[in-house]
């Protein structure tokens, strides 16, 4: 039974709250790559890890203090806000705020026509004030970390924030047009908000493919392209290195397991791991390509865009068709998520049922794809919210690779929560579930970064 208990109150910017009290979760802890530095000295750390995405935004806040040892970063949060503006239920004209605050989860709005700088500030403010505060100030918070998209093929490792690296983010927003410019807004936001003491980190979805071979690295078109910076850098990096990490965990470390990951969130990329090294990944030069999303269309046939291109679209509208109007919401004509699409295809809807067919058709050989490169598949795990939550999914991607031996175990499928084991025991090929783990991912990066220098 769930205890509720409700409280009110009311905060500046004429933001609406409410909060609901249950009992707080479980938490677990894992290990971090906070330098010894921190570990000797037992320095105090409050990171946030911002996450500004295609279509939500997320402000999470990581500390040092009361993780399971050596004063590490914890990985559950002590504090955290969501917003989600294509979750189904929103009240009308406004967006629902989902706090939690050391377990206790809180609710408030916002309206849907506020600018992303001001529901970030609001959600800042909460850290500090009312119910759900948790700081005494501002000030006490040593650095915000930033998931960056797009890195180009110049950064590798998380860097820290300065005028140079604010252009390449800007210039690089071609190449991602639903995050880059939206991340950058967080970054000034968040400046703004925090002065020059806060130190800005940013952490690169690309890094994690700088290991990606030439062959899968290098379209076929002209030569001049490599030297031109038109090649596959691949995206959702913190995601993958999080997973990669979370089965070495689970399994042991290998450098020879042939590891298979899928990201199927907003955005939607696997990746092919050998070891704890990407070797090839869906999406490319930027985050449209690969397996169909749930607003973009993945990859398509290039003569496509020239005849459309040749009978009249201009290139701004051609870049909302195929990054807001396509995929599963351009399919079934209904919002990008599956928590709407997966009902309205049961209930007969047939363009729900096209849109969800036609994902699925894309996943399979998406992971068909990644098996090639790999030369077979140990390992394949699914993460975030999709990946998480949609066993029916789960069972569709998987069920043609029965003819490799792999086998769902049903009941776990269904059943599952948490880091999960979903493959039968005599499945050849092991299939997990990985709780993404993304925004702590990338507060560690910037952690270790902060303690370096």
């Amino acid at each position: 039974m769930i205890a509720r208990s409700w409280k009110s109150g009311s905060y500046s910017m004429g933001f609406r709250f409410s909060a609901q009290s249950i009992s707080p979760l479980a938490g677990d802890y894992a290990r971090t790559f906070i330098s010894t530095a921190c570990e000797q000295l037992g320095i105090p750390m409050n990171i946030v890890s911002l996450n500004i995405g295609s279509g939500s935004q997320k402000v999470l806040l990581f500390s040092n203090q009361g993780g399971n040892r050596n004063d590490e970063l914890a990985k559950v949060p002590i504090w955290e806000a969501k917003i989600d503006t294509t979750a189904p239920g929103q009240p009308a004209g406004k967006f629902f705020v989902f706090l939690k605050v050391n377990g206790t989860p809180y609710r408030t709005e916002v309206g849907n026509n506020t600018a992303i700088e001001e529901r970030l500030l609001f959600t800042f403010d909460l850290m500090v004030q009312g119910d759900t505060r948790v700081l005494g100030k501002l000030s006490d918070i040593d650095a915000v970390a930033h998931r960056i998209v797009h890195g180009g093929s110049r950064y590798a490792d998380a860097v820290e924030i300065d005028d140079d690296v604010e252009k390449e983010i800007d210039r690089l927003g071609a190449l991602s047009p639903l995050h880059n410019p939206v991340q950058l807004r967080g970054i000034r936001a968040a400046k703004t908000k925090f002065g020059s003491t806060t130190r800005q980190v940013a952490v690169f979805d690309t890094a994690f493919h700088q290991s990606l071979p030439r062959e899968a690295k290098t379209y076929a078109g002209p030569f001049s392209w490599i030297k031109e910076g038109i090649v596959r850098y691949g995206f959702h990096g913190s995601s993958f290195r999080y997973a990669t990490s979370r089965i070495a965990d689970i399994l042991g470390g290998s450098a020879d397991r042939k590891l298979i990951l899928c990201h199927l969130g907003g955005g939607c990329s696997l990746a092919a791991v050998l070891g704890s090294k990407s070797i090839d990944t869906t999406m490319g030069f930027s985050p449209l390509d690969g397996i169909a999303m749930c607003t973009r269309s993945g990859a398509i046939d290039p003569g496509i865009l020239i005849y459309l291109l040749r009978t009249g679209i201009n290139v701004d509208e051609l870049d909302r068709l195929l990054n807001q109007r396509s995929g599963l919401s351009g399919l079934a004509g209904l919002p990008g998520d599956t928590r709407i699409i997966i009902p309205e295809a049961e209930k007969g809807n047939d363009r729900a049922r096209l849109a969800l067919d036609v994902f699925i058709h894309r996943l399979r050989a998406g992971i068909g794809g990644m098996i090639a490169s790999l030369g077979g598949c140990d390992v394949l795990a699914f993460t975030d919210v999709i990946g998480e939550s949609e066993p029916s999914l789960r069972a569709a991607a998987c069920q043609p690779f029965s003819c490799l031996g792999l086998k769902l175990d049903p009941k776990r499928n269904l059943e599952a929560s948490g880091d999960t084991e979903i493959s039968a025991d005599d499945s050849k090929v092991r299939v997990f579930v990985i709780e993404s783990h993304e925004s702590w991912q990338v507060a560690q990066e910037a952690a270790a970064l902060c303690q370096g220098g």
